[in-house]
Formats: structure tokens, sequence, C-alpha cells
């Protein structure tokens, strides 16, 4: 009896060690499918999943036992369709184990609940009538698999741009890593050096698996010395990569290379098979890990890439509200401003826009940047001239219901490069905005910086200022460097503190002011 409560009690304490899988799957516009067709846990990990009905239907969530007809079970319903409303067309059908209420269009709800016990898969499904054939998806339980077994580290310096061969070079440090998970707390080196991991990955049948990697900087997995993953050269670590590979029954020799240039240090691993879920390899997770949900996009993505001039986007951008003008500069540094405030709204590097969701369908929504370290200087769609004798009080917020008074709206003309210059009024006076990149904004050392030009003429009443930046900033070397992440640099003659406002003095003339990434 001592032995069973014995088993009770470690069985129960493990069930409580696993966190929760939280979700959220919303329906798609217009399509009649989930956002999300798989969703991974593990056997009894509590569940707490976010459904949205994004569509003009309304929609439920219906989790049944695994191979239920789901298609034949919401058909049924129509056998005595009076019921079925009565129960809101929910089937009244045994094999259903968890479900939402129907859903009207755009509303929401939170589901909690425990997986199944039992590994395997578990359909899910709409069942509001001629619904089910397309809406639908799965839940895998299934338990996660093994990690890695004697895994040692060593470790390498030096300064490149691409893997280089290490068997070529002599390792400063090597040594065993306790807890076999893949990580950087080797030494106190931040910049310039690689790593090579090496340990044993035991497949536990022969069948298909597949292995993820992501990384700052560069990276690649070998499998008993077969290169499986790639991810070279100076980068973020943004997307994952993956790749599958037949494994027989039995030991493997894992490694995994990996340099670090400058910047970020991060390196994610990971492996899945047949009969487990996703399992981390290394301490960090990259942030779309979790889960193994993969969302389906709306639309096949339609990328603007910029070559040698300019590209302007003019549509929704996030952050930028209803009119914003988004421009993609060569040396991949983008701007989304704003014809409503007559602001610049979002400054980001690397890739510009991704155009499928305005150029498909009905083309609605916010569309965010493409690329990475999202600058917001202000607020979204806050002017930037204020007249007040209190520079440091709360600036003018927006009003989605107006437009801002005194500000009016000029258009823009194009140069040889199609950069465009910005042309508003306020006031008595007329503005003209331009811009010009300096730098790489594709690789995160590049020394990417944004240069921002006004040419104000005209008269200005007193006590008008500009406002280039808002939150904390700490005066350093010249210029004004923000206090939160992403970490950039602020440089304009005259500017000063204001209480949360960065500001100079609104006078006729040129304004300079440049934006640059801390490196």
């Amino acid at each position: 009896m001592t032995r069973l409560l014995f088993a009770i009690l470690i069985a129960t304490a493990t069930a409580r060690a696993i966190d929760p899988a939280i979700f959220s799957l919303k329906t798609m516009t217009a399509q009649m499918k989930y956002d999300t067709a798989e969703l991974l846990v593990q056997p009894g990990q509590p569940v707490k999943l976010t459904f949205e009905n994004g569509d003009d239907l309304p929609h439920n969530l219906v989790f049944c036992q695994p191979g239920t007809d789901t298609a034949a079970m919401a058909m049924k319903q129509m056998e005595k369709p009076e019921e079925a409303l009565k129960r809101n067309w929910l089937p009244d059908d045994p094999r259903i184990w968890a479900h939402s209420k129907m859903l009207n269009p755009h509303e929401k709800e939170v589901l909690s609940f425990s997986a199944p016990a039992k590994a395997g898969s578990y359909p899910y499904v709409c069942t509001f009538p001629g619904h089910a054939l397309t809406m639908r998806g799965v839940l895998k339980v299934a338990p996660v698999g093994d990690t890695l077994h004697d895994l040692q580290f060593a470790l390498y310096l030096g300064n490149w741009q691409q893997l280089p061969d290490f068997s070529k070079l002599q390792p400063h440090r090597e040594g065993k890593i306790d807890d076999n998970l893949l990580q950087m707390k080797l030494d106190d080196y931040k910049n310039e050096f690689g790593v090579v991991f090496t340990g044993k990955l035991m497949a536990p049948k022969k069948g298909s698996y597949r292995f993820f990697l992501s990384s700052d900087d560069g990276s690649r997995i070998l499998i008993d010395g077969k290169e499986i993953l790639t991810y070279d050269g100076i980068h973020p670590s943004g997307d994952i990569k993956e790749q599958g590979l037949v494994l027989d029954k039995g030991e493997h020799v894992f490694k995994l290379e990996y340099f670090q240039g400058g910047g970020q240090i991060e390196l994610y691993a990971a492996w899945k098979g047949s009969d487990f879920q996703i399992t981390p390899l290394s301490k960090w997770l990259h942030p779309k890990w979790q889960g193994g949900a993969k969302k389906q996009k709306e639309f096949d993505p339609i990328p603007l890439v910029v070559k040698d001039e300019a590209v302007i986007y003019r549509n929704f951008i996030q952050g930028a509200g209803n009119r914003g003008i988004g421009v993609g500069y060569p040396g991949g540094v983008n701007i989304a401003w704003s014809a409503e405030s007559m602001n610049l709204a979002l400054i980001w590097r690397g890739a510009f826009m991704d155009a499928s969701k305005h150029w498909n369908s009905r083309g609605g929504g916010h569309e965010k940047p493409l690329g990475y370290d999202v600058l917001q200087p202000t607020a979204e769609v806050t002017p930037a001239f204020f007249v007040t004798d209190k520079p440091e009080a709360e600036w003018p917020k927006w009003d989605k219901a107006k437009r801002y008074e005194d500000f009016h709206w000029q258009g823009y003309s194009l140069d040889a490069k199609r950069s465009p210059t910005f042309r508003y009024t306020w006031l008595s006076t007329e503005i003209d905005e331009s811009f010009q990149v300096e730098g790489n904004g594709n690789k995160p050392d590049g020394n990417a910086k944004l240069i921002r030009t006004l040419k104000i003429s005209g008269q200005l009443p007193a006590n008008a200022w500009y406002r280039i930046g808002s939150g904390t900033f700490a005066s350093k070397d010249g210029a004004f460097v923000s206090k939160s992440a992403p970490i950039y640099h602020i440089t304009a003659a005259g500017a000063r503190f204001a209480g949360q406002n960065l500001i100079i003095p609104a006078q006729p003339g040129t304004i300079t002011i440049t934006y640059q990434w801390a490196q």
C-alpha cells in the first residue's frame, strides 16, 4: 500500500511539472479554415487555448476521439435539424471530449482543459452545417523525445564571416557540459568565437526524424558526419530551418558547429520523431519553437524586395495608421510615414514588407513590417509639431474620428532613385521631409543609420516644438540612447529632454536628425 501511494505521489508530481501548453487558434477570413491545422501537446498536459473567430460567419471548435469521421458526425445533425439548432449545432456524440461554444463573428473564447493521457491524433472540427469538410485539424498527443548524451564542447577564438573548417584549428578550451544542453556560457567571450559541440543521440526506432536549427550567427548540424542543416553567415536568429533524415535505431553521433561574429548570441536546436514531439536540444529556445503549431498564412507571401532604388508601399501598416506610406531604401533600412499625423511612425531594418494581405481577396487589415529591430521613435500616429509653454506635458494623442487640426497633406515627389520627399503644411509653415540611409541594415553589425532632414519655411509661433523621440533616454557622447530594446541612438542639434519627450525648438531652416541602431 505504501509503495502504491509513493508511486501515485511521484506520478502526480511529474504531471504537475509539465508546463501548460498555450495556443491561439483563429478562423481565417472568408476561407472556411482554421489558421492552425496541427497542435502538439504531451499526454495529460494542461492546455490553455484562445479561440478567436475572425470570420464573418459563426464557427465553433470541437475536439473528438481518434478515428472519428468528423464530417459524417457533423452532417448527421441534418437528420434532425430542429434538435441540432437547439444545441447550437453541437452534435450529441460521446466521441466529443472538449468543445467551445458557437462563436459569433469576431467573438473570442478561452478554453482550458487537460490533454488526453493516451498518445494519438485527436481531430478537431467546426460542426456548423457545411463547415466540417474544410474547417478541421489535429491535436497530436505525443511525449517528448530523448535529449543529448555525453555532450562535449570545444571553444575556438577567431573572427569569421562564415563557418570555418574547425578541424584545422586549435581549440582554446575543451570540456564537458553536465546538463547535456547546447549553451553558450563558456568563458566571458561576447564576440569573435566559435564552438563545436559533440554528443550522442539515441533514435528509439528506425524511421524518419526532423531536425530544427536557428542561430545568431552561423551554425550547422551534422549527424554521423553527414551535414544535415546549415544556417551560415552573419544574421539574426530569424526563421527556424528544418530538415528530415532517416535514422536506424540506436546511437548516433551528433555534432553542431557555431560561430559568433557580433551582436546577439543565440543558438536553438531540436529534433522530432514520429512518436515524440519537438524536443529542444539547446538551453535557449527560439520564440517560435513551442508546440509545433504552424499557422497557415492567409495567402502566399509577396515580399517587396528593395534593390537599387526605393520601393514605396501605401497601405494599412501596423503602427502607422490607416494612411501609412512605407518606404524601403537600398541599404536595408525602411520607414513608415503617416499621412494622418504628418510624422515618421516606424523605422526598421532588414526586409521591407509582405504585400500578400493587401494584394489578395478583399485586402483588409494592417500589415506589420517584415524586417527586425522595429523602432517607434514617438508613438503611433502622433504629430511631431506642438505649440506649448510646457513641452514636458503629454503630447496630443491620436483621435481616429478626426484629423489633426492645422496639418494639411500636400503629397510627395520622387527623386531619380525614387526616394520620396514628403510635403505638408502646419499653420503658416511649409515642411519638406526626406530621408537618407547610411550603412547596411541587412547586417546586425552594419552600422545602419537613418538621416532625416526637414526643411521648414514660413513663420512659426512662439513656443513651437518638434518632438523627435519619446520614452526614456540617456545622454551619451552627444547622442540620446534609448533605455528599452531595441537600443538605438538619436542625434540632433539642440535636442533636450522635457519629461518623457525628446524635443528641439521648431524654427525656420533645416533640421537634421539621425537614428542609429546600437552595435
